[in-house]
C-alpha cells in the first residue's frame, strides 16, 4: 500500500509540469490559427476586426495614395482583441508575417489597427531613419481621441496620411532657398545694370557739355574773327590812299592772308556745323564719339588763334599808321612775333 502511494506521487509531481506544457502549446496554436488575417496576403485593406465599416473605400483610397506618394507597399489589417489572446500588435503583425513573408519587404508600411489599442505601424527598411518613434508616438497622440470614439477609419485615414507627410521628402526649403538666391542675383544683375546706366549717362553727359563747350568756344572766336575782319577793311581801304606804295603792298598783303586764314577756319567749322555726326543738336550718342567732336571743334578753335593774332597785330599797325602814315612799319617782325605766338598757343 505504501509502495503504491510512491508511485501514485511521482506520477502526480510528473503530471503537472507536462499539463502546463500541453497547455501552453494549445495556446500557442490557438493563436497561430487565430493570426492569420481574414483577408488574402495580397489585401491592401483586411479589415477582419469590422472596424472601419462602410468606409473601407476611403482607407483603402489613403493607402494607395501613401504607395503612390513614397512608392510603397501599404497594407492596413484590424484585430479583434479577443484574436490576440493578450498579445501585442507587434506580435499580431510579426505572426503574420510568418504566413505573408512578402510584408518583410523593403518598401512595406504596415498598420495594424484594434480596439483599444494605439496602431502599431511597422516599416520596410527603405524607411530607415525617416520616421523617429517620438514622431510616430505624437501621431497616435493626436488621434487617440478619433479612435477612442470609434471611429477608426478617420483615425487610420489620419495617422496613414501624416505618417506619408513625415515619411515624404521636403524640398520646400531648396525651393525657397532656389527662389532667394534667384531673387538676390536678379537684383544684383539690376543694380548692377542701373549703377552702370547711371555711370554712363553720367559719363555722356559730362563729354557732352564738353564738346558742346568746345564748340561753342569755336563758334564765338570764329564770329569775332568775321567781326572784325569787318571793322579792319574800311579802315585799311582809307590808309591804303594815305600810305606809301610799300607800306600799302605789304599791309595789304598781310590782311589778305589773315583773311584767308580765317576763311579756313570757317569753312572748317561750317563742315563740322554740317555733318549731322557732329552738330550735337540734341541727340544722344556715345562718349568716346562726344569726346571725338570737342577734340574736332577744338582744332578749329587752335586753328582760329592764328588769324587771331594776326587781326590783332594788323589792328595795331592800323592804329599806329592812323595817326602817322609816313611811319616805318616791320611787317617781318609783326609776322614773326606772331608766328611765334601761334605756336605757343598750340604747346
Amino acid at each position: 500500500m505504501r509502495h503504491t502511494f510512491k508511485h501514485l506521487l511521482l506520477f502526480a509531481i510528473l503530471s503537472i509540469p507536462l499539463a502546463i506544457v500541453c497547455m501552453s502549446l494549445q495556446a500557442h496554436t490557438a493563436y497561430a490559427k487565430q493570426a492569420v488575417p481574414l483577408g488574402s496576403c495580397g489585401d491592401t485593406v483586411a479589415d477582419d476586426a469590422q472596424l472601419f465599416g462602410n468606409r473601407v473605400a476611403d482607407v483603402l483610397a489613403q493607402a494607395q495614395a501613401m504607395n503612390t506618394a513614397l512608392q510603397a507597399d501599404t497594407r492596413v489589417v484590424t484585430v479583434a482583441p479577443e484574436k490576440l489572446a493578450g498579445r501585442s500588435l507587434s506580435d499580431y503583425y510579426y505572426f503574420v508575417q510568418g504566413r505573408c513573408p512578402a510584408w518583410a519587404g523593403q518598401n512595406f508600411a504596415v498598420l495594424v489597427v484594434a480596439k483599444g489599442y494605439d496602431p502599431f505601424l511597422h516599416l520596410g527598411s527603405t524607411f530607415n531613419g525617416k520616421l523617429a518613434a517620438a514622431d510616430y508616438q505624437q501621431i497616435t497622440l493626436s488621434n487617440r481621441s478619433l479612435l477612442a470614439g470609434g471611429n477608426y477609419a478617420q483615425g487610420a485615414i489620419n495617422v496613414l496620411q501624416q505618417v506619408q507627410k513625415k515619411l515624404s521628402p521636403n524640398y520646400t526649403w531648396l525651393w525657397v532657398t532656389l527662389v532667394v538666391v534667384a531673387l538676390l542675383i536678379a537684383g544684383a544683375v539690376l543694380a548692377f545694370v542701373f549703377l552702370r546706366r547711371r555711370q554712363s549717362v553720367a559719363a555722356a553727359t559730362g563729354a557732352r557739355e564738353q564738346a558742346v563747350a568746345a564748340k561753342q568756344a569755336a563758334v564765338n572766336i570764329t564770329s569775332s574773327l568775321g567781326r572784325k575782319s569787318q571793322e579792319l577793311a574800311p579802315r585799311i581801304e582809307v590808309l591804303l590812299a594815305l600810305l606809301p606804295p610799300a607800306t600799302a603792298t605789304q599791309l595789304q598783303r598781310l590782311f589778305e592772308a589773315s583773311k584767308a586764314k580765317e576763311s579756313r577756319v570757317e569753312e572748317h567749322l561750317g563742315n563740322l556745323l554740317s555733318n549731322p555726326a557732329t552738330n550735337l543738336d540734341g541727340k544722344t550718342t556715345h562718349v568716346e564719339q562726344y569726346t571725338q567732336m570737342q577734340r574736332s571743334y577744338q582744332q578749329v578753335y587752335t586753328e582760329a588763334q592764328e588769324p587771331q593774332y594776326l587781326q590783332q597785330g594788323i589792328e595795331s599797325i592800323v592804329a599806329r599808321l592812323e595817326r602817322n602814315p609816313q611811319e616805318s612799319i616791320d611787317f617781318r617782325q609783326l609776322t614773326t612775333a606772331n608766328s611765334r605766338q601761334s605756336g605757343l598757343s598750340r604747346l
